[in-house]
Parts: C-alpha cells; structure tokens; sequence
C-alpha cells in the first residue's frame, strides 16, 4: 500500500462519491472523522454539526483544505472506479476509545472482498459473547468507509440494511467482488 502524505495540520473538506457527498477530516495521523449525505445527496451533514465535536477532541479546528486532501479525492475516485483495493491512507483512531476502538482495529485486518461475522469480530476482540456491541460499534464508527465495517455481516451471511434504506454497505460489498472478478460494481 503506498501510504499517502496528508497535511501536518487538521484539514476538512467534501467529496463527491457514488455513495453521496462526504465530509471528510483528517490530521497528520489518517483520516479521523467522515459523514455522509444521502446518495441523491440530500440530507447533507451539516459541518456545524460535525466539526465542533472534532474539534473539541483534537483540541484544535480542523481547517477546510480541498487542496491539500486533492491526493485522497483522486485516490477515492480511483477506489470507486476499481483501480485501487484500498485507499492508500491510514485512519486515525483518536476518537475511538475501549471496546470501539479494540473494534475498529480489529475492522482494519478484514481483507478487500471479504466478510467477517459480528460474532467473529466479536471473538477477535476477545469479547465472544458480545456480537450485538460489535454491531452498535459497526453502526457509530467514526471513519466509516476507511474502516471497512461493510465487510461485517450477520451470522447469515447478509449485512442486515433494511429493504428501503440506501444499501450502502451491499453496494461496497458488490463493488469490491466485481473489482476481485466476482460480480458486477454498482457504480461501474
């Protein structure tokens, strides 16, 4: 993976993706925060919203830099065409504490293309009896998309997304197996 270089500084912007527009906010460490808007990008996430709550944890204000996240733009854009099978930028866990972050580092190790259990993820974070908190986890991680928690599935095998919701994380998972030959993108 060929890591790239993000500014020394906390820098925000938004990205047009297939998925929605997303607010994105990184700091030198790796992306730390994102939030997404509807794919028809309604309901956008208001910065006032988000912002405060980084900048009290980080202790400084993040600044808008759509210029210095060009790199991570281009790298999305490549990810969502199938040209790359990750992002090639590190994630920050500073927000992520205790059991939410044992879950996102153990998140991180899922390979492209494939899907773990709640249970499973559970067992690796050494709580096997806590499947449902993985799930809770899963849905308020901080930085999703660069935590691939589309990669964790019920026990059965499907994501558990409702029939009218947006299918995010079924549309990720079809994209990523139409990048490994197995299927066809959502977005391709």
């Amino acid at each position: 993976m060929d890591t790239m270089l993000l500014p020394t500084y906390p820098a925000w912007t938004w990205i047009d993706t297939p998925m929605g527009w997303m607010l994105v906010v990184t700091t030198r460490r790796g992306v730390v925060r994102t939030e997404f808007s509807a794919p028809d990008g309604s309901q956008l996430p208001r910065e006032g919203d988000v912002l405060p709550a980084v900048t009290a944890a980080l202790e400084v204000e993040p600044e808008r830099d759509a210029r210095g996240l060009s790199d991570l733009t281009s790298r999305m854009e490549a990810w969502f065409a199938g040209d790359r099978t990750d992002f090639g930028v590190d994630v920050d866990l500073s927000l992520s504490h205790g059991f939410m972050r044992r879950v996102c580092e153990a998140i991180q190790e899922i390979p492209f293309g494939e899907t773990v259990s709640y249970g499973e993820v559970a067992a690796m974070v050494g709580s096997p009896l806590a499947a449902r908190a993985v799930g809770t986890a899963c849905k308020n991680v901080p930085v999703a998309l660069f935590l691939p928690v589309h990669r964790v599935v019920r026990a059965d095998g499907t994501t558990g997304e409702s029939p009218d919701s947006p299918c995010h994380r079924r549309n990720l998972l079809m994209h990523e197996r139409a990048v490994l030959g197995r299927g066809r993108s959502p977005w391709n």
